[in-house]
């Protein structure tokens, strides 16, 4: 049934195009200026580009972002047996991962994107692998992103999206745990557990240039579609943000731009069930003296709590983000 399902929004999704003619939307949306500008510019600025926050802008373009990061000042819920404190258990978690993202764009006013997506969790010492255990996700997202205005310093666009993920869990916490509640291994207690969600959703994104070296780039996402706590109904997640950027190339003739901004998470990287959703902190640092790529390092910093916390978890990711223009 579920995978009926899958193919069923997946199919639609790709298809939407063929609903759409030239015809019906070439008049609502007429040719912009682009031509006029470099990639991803309004106002003679460029924006510098992030992954988590996006553009609003039609280009083909082919991305890829690798990162790896790090709790810091993990405080790990310490193990009970029968409401005593038995272990305190000591470690950090170390987060990694990979994103390919492809978006090809179809008329002026319409793009295609896909992306591939890993991300992995797993302890530094003995504690908090037996703490936290190892969380492995996968999946993909496709979507049709359409351009609903542009003037010279603004630009706004919307897209329908469909987002397939799969968890794999190595839980040695609550493994351990059910062999003593048990006393035995039960076929119910596994080590390793596997969950897939699907979501389909529709997001808003737009840019605003200030002058030559200032711009800004928002986002809201809302996605309806299944969560990670197979106990839990189908339900909607919302996802916002928005970042302040600096290009000091055209005033300064330094081919270097910087990032700030904040972005709001429905699920941290992986697969935990939380009591508070992930805020992050977004710094970026980027090469801007060639115009068909937008390469730069990203920071972020994340805060969330899991179920059976008392602390949110902080942790810092690095990410080497590179985008190319065709």
């Amino acid at each position: 049934m579920k995978k009926n399902i899958i193919l069923k929004l997946t199919f639609t999704i790709a298809l939407l195009p063929v609903i759409f003619t030239q015809n019906s939307f070439g008049k609502i949306f007429p040719p912009s200026n682009d031509s006029l500008y470099e990639h991803e510019t309004l106002k003679g600025h460029k924006f510098i580009v992030n992954s988590y926050i996006g553009t609003p802008f039609i280009q083909t373009f082919l991305q890829s972002r690798l990162g790896a990061g790090q709790t810091v000042n993990l405080k790990i819920p310490t193990i009970k047996i029968d409401t005593l404190e038995v272990i305190q258990l000591r470690g950090d978690l170390i987060y990694t991962n990979l994103d390919i993202e492809y978006q090809q764009m179809i008329k002026d006013w319409m793009a295609f994107r896909v992306k591939l997506l890993i991300a992995g969790k797993l302890g530094t010492k003995p504690g908090a692998l037996i703490s936290e255990g190892v969380n492995a996700a996968s999946g993909y997202e496709l979507g049709w992103m359409f351009k609903l205005y542009q003037n010279d310093e603004f630009a706004l666009s919307g897209s329908i999206d469909l987002f397939n993920k799969s968890y794999t869990i190595i839980d040695l916490n609550s493994f351990i745990q059910g062999v003593i509640d048990s006393g035995k291994i039960t076929p119910s207690n596994r080590l390793v557990k596997s969950y897939s969600t699907v979501r389909a959703g529709g997001a808003l994104k737009f840019a605003y240039a200030f002058n030559r070296t200032f711009g800004f780039i928002g986002n809201f996402n809302a996605q309806f579609g299944e969560s990670i706590d197979v106990t839990d109904i189908d339900k909607w997640y919302f996802e916002y943000g928005g970042i302040f950027d600096a290009d000091l190339l055209p005033v300064q003739n330094v081919p270097i731009g910087f990032s700030l901004g904040f972005y709001h998470n429905s699920l941290p990287l992986t697969s935990e069930q939380i009591q508070s959703e992930p805020n992050n902190i977004l710094l970026g640092i980027n090469y801007t003296g060639k115009q068909d790529l937008n390469l730069g390092l990203e920071i972020n910093y994340q805060t969330y709590k899991p179920l059976d916390f008392e602390d949110n978890i902080k942790f810092v990711n690095m990410s080497l983000n590179m985008r190319y223009f065709f």
